[in-house]
């Protein structure tokens, strides 16, 4: 096939596609214009046991209160999620709630979507005759809703009953034919050995077993949480006087104006880190599929797997034997080895949820919308959904319960350092490399060689991307400050227009010290080119 053909089969596919979507937007189903009947969609890419059928419980529950209201549930696959919300969003058919995230937070699309802000300062209902009645519907979360708030726009976009911790999940039963016991380990030595163990234990038996099951899905997050514990000290003397973790953008900037650099002791450290869960992890994890890390598991032919909580249900519901749960064991605090670049072993963040429903514009039915994503959110029914599902709680007032209790954040300790591995071409140049550290064939000094020649001009171009960025979004958001000030001039006092501008205004002024100064940090840094 020439490649001009290619193209035209392309435009083809996706004039039909589009073609489709307008045509289900002016014809739509039956009982969306019965009078009498109501359907509701919302759809959501969270496809791990339980969680379905807990919202199908959740929409039942909501059809018995209103009987003219059917809930209709749409579970796409992450892989094919956001190409399916844009298709369906461009086509003028979406359904009435959708997920976001997965790339479909971008500002771009928030044109598409109905805020909340006004709503989320009433009462939920549906709250009546619990501790939560009469509160105000954003202080009911855990998070005050700060999840949902957008700084492009200074509006709130949804709400979710959606939030996660990892653990290491480990088989009990192997794990006691192995040992000899049933515990898991309590420092990073512990699990060494254990690892250690475990590939003796398979060469004596014959029996294909590994430490870790591992895949592109969880293994990287092993690694990062580690490399986090090694840049702690790092981190504080980056941001003396302040308690809140460096941020990225700080981080990178250090790192152009030579604050730290790739012979750091912390740095070297973090990287011997690395080697060893990279060692525990089986060859080619950052290439295999999370489904096949789960079915390993499952099988009994890993002892353990670093997965999150929201994993839970479909862990216990496949694997035929009893499973434990445990933070993943970081080393103590010392005056030398690992332990001497920590203050304490990584705290973790409270509970934030995210994957936040959010209405659609499309919507025939926006009220209707709104009144189930409050039903949903109430305390009873995230009650019911976190027991149904086997996650964790978000509003406030429901307490982990069972098996969920071990997923509970772990907020002791001390914050974690700076990565290098979150987001952008630093990631992708430490990714592509970290090969390097481990296996039969690590080359630490290739490893370094390679990202000493790339990492300056990959965390400026992250840099620059992010301070371009902010200025677009300041300026952009000009026309919301002025907008504001005008319908809040009328607004009662403390009203809820006026604490909209007090918020985009503190809010905006913050953004642009943060993008003036990591300007002239940038600028500061170009003298070493």
């Amino acid at each position: 096939m020439s490649r001009r053909t290619g193209i035209l089969l392309a435009a083809a596919l996706l004039a039909s596609v589009l073609a489709a979507g307008l045509w289900r937007g002016r014809h739509r189903r039956p009982e969306d214009r019965a009078g009498d009947v109501i359907t509701l969609r919302f759809a959501h890419w969270q496809l791990e046991g339980g969680i379905r059928e807990a919202f199908d419980t959740l929409a039942r529950d909501y059809e018995a209160r209103h009987p003219n209201i059917r809930v209709e549930q749409i579970a796409i696959p992450v892989s094919s999620y956001v190409i399916w919300g844009i298709t369906h969003i461009v086509g003028g058919d979406p359904p009435d709630l959708m997920e976001l995230g997965k790339n479909l937070n971008d500002p771009r699309f928030f044109r598409y979507f109905t805020p909340i802000t006004e709503a989320i300062e009433l009462p939920n209902p549906y709250n009546a005759g619990t501790r939560l009645e009469g509160v105000p519907w954003r202080k009911t979360f855990v998070d005050g809703m700060e999840s949902t708030f957008n700084l492009q726009s200074f509006d709130c976009y949804g709400a979710s009953i959606l939030a996660s911790t990892t653990r290491i999940y480990y088989n009990e039963a192997l794990m006691r034919e192995i040992t000899g016991r049933n515990r898991p380990p309590r420092s990073l030595e512990e699990m060494i050995a254990l690892c250690a163990r475990v590939r003796d234990f398979a060469r004596r038996t014959g029996r294909p077993i590994m430490p870790f099951a591992g895949s592109w899905a969880n293994g990287p997050d092993m690694m990062d949480d580690y490399f986090r514990t090694q840049t702690q000290r790092l981190g504080s003397r980056l941001n003396p006087g302040n308690f809140d973790p460096v941020t990225r953008g700080d981080f990178l900037l250090a790192y152009l104006n030579h604050e730290w650099t790739l012979e750091s002791p912390e740095i070297l450290r973090a990287f011997d880190m690395m080697s060893v869960v990279g060692d525990a992890l089986p060859a080619g994890f950052d290439l295999s599929d999370r489904d096949i890390a789960f079915s390993c598991f499952d099988q009994g032919r890993a002892l353990m797997l670093s997965a999150y909580s929201q994993d839970a249900t479909g862990v216990l519901r496949y694997a035929n034997f009893p499973v434990g749960v445990f933070r993943d064991p970081t080393p103590a605090p010392a005056t030398a080895g690992f332990g001497a670049n920590m203050v304490a072993r990584n705290s973790e963040h409270a509970l934030i949820p995210y994957g936040a429903f959010t209405i659609t514009r499309a919507s025939p039915h926006p009220a209707e919308a709104l009144d189930f994503l409050r039903f949903i959110t109430s305390q009873r029914e995230d009650r019911k959904f976190s027991a149904l599902a086997d996650t964790l709680p978000v509003v406030v007032g429901v307490n982990a319960a069972g098996f969920m209790r071990n997923f509970i954040p772990d907020g002791g300790g001390f914050p974690p350092g700076p990565s290098l591995t979150e987001t952008g071409d630093v990631r992708m140049l430490v990714v592509q490399n970290w090969y390097r550290l481990f296996g039969p064939s690590a080359d630490r000094p290739a490893f370094l060689a390679a990202l000493s020649r790339d990492l300056s001009g990959a965390a400026r171009r992250d840099m620059r991307r992010a301070v371009d960025g902010a200025f677009q979004s300041v300026a952009s958001n000009d026309a919301y400050v002025e907008a504001a000030r005008r319908l809040a001039r009328d607004d009662s006092p403390r009203g809820t227009l006026d604490l909209k501008y007090q918020t985009i205004v503190e809010t905006q002024n913050d953004q642009e010290a943060v993008a003036y100064y990591q300007a002239l940090r940038l600028r500061q840094s170009d003298r070493f080119q």
